[in-house]
């Protein structure tokens, strides 16, 4: 993530075909938007980026408490199959320790994108997941845990409960054989239900189901 990739990113969030598409898109779902295509907005990528990555670092005041009593609960392996980006030394987003981290400290396996060279919803790295759950299993089949849970025949995609916020990677999901679950953004309460009527456990916390939604804290573009 280096001044290389902002100036592509830049490049492509200036791309007139790019935008012209997205608003259509945008058109779609909102038919009181303008019939002609605005203006293509002037946007400062870098600003841009590191502020949603920012956003990104916090843990979901829903989410995350479900997953530290998934944990606790001793009955499932949890595993992370993430989109990540690798900051340089000297960015405030750097991690010396990728995984030395409160979040993904819950995990037992946690495939992360820019370390694997693939990313969802490439059905490559869904394989890849599948497989290394499936180590993980089979290694630690002896174990307290892993005896109890029946690793030793290891894992089968059908075993796998995915949760995502984006349709075309929950997609390749299910392609891959996954049950599904959708979280959607600033409402991950709704997730922790399914996963509720799912688990039979109880897994909520104490934040108020009211819907959140990120804001960035200065904008920079000009139309």
């Amino acid at each position: 993530m280096d001044g290389s990739f902002f100036a592509g990113f830049n490049r492509d969030l200036h791309d007139p075909d790019r935008w012209a598409a997205f608003f259509r898109t945008q058109q779609a779902k909102n038919p009181d938007l303008p019939r002609e295509v605005p203006p293509l907005p002037e946007l400062d990528g870098e600003w841009l980026f590191n502020e949603m990555m920012l956003k990104a670092d916090r843990a979901d005041p829903w989410m995350f408490p479900a997953l530290q009593k998934l944990q606790a609960s001793g009955k499932y392996m949890l595993a992370a199959l993430s989109n990540t980006v690798i900051f340089p030394p000297g960015h405030q987003l750097h991690r010396d320790g990728f995984y030395d981290n409160p979040v993904r400290a819950v995990f037992d396996v946690f495939v992360s994108s820019a370390h694997v060279g693939l990313r969802k919803p490439d059905p490559e790295i869904y394989k890849l997941a599948v497989k290394m759950v499936d180590d993980y299993a089979r290694s630690n089949a002896r174990s307290e845990r892993g005896s109890r849970l029946g690793w030793g025949g290891g894992v089968r995609p059908e075993e796998v409960l995915f949760l995502d916020d984006i349709g075309e990677n929950l997609k390749t999901g299910k392609q891959q054989g996954f049950q599904t679950v959708k979280v959607h953004l600033g409402k991950a309460f709704e997730a922790v239900d399914e996963l509720e009527r799912i688990t039979g456990l109880s897994l909520a916390g104490d934040h108020p189901r009211v819907p959140i939604m990120p804001v960035l804290t200065k904008p920079k573009a000009r139309l």
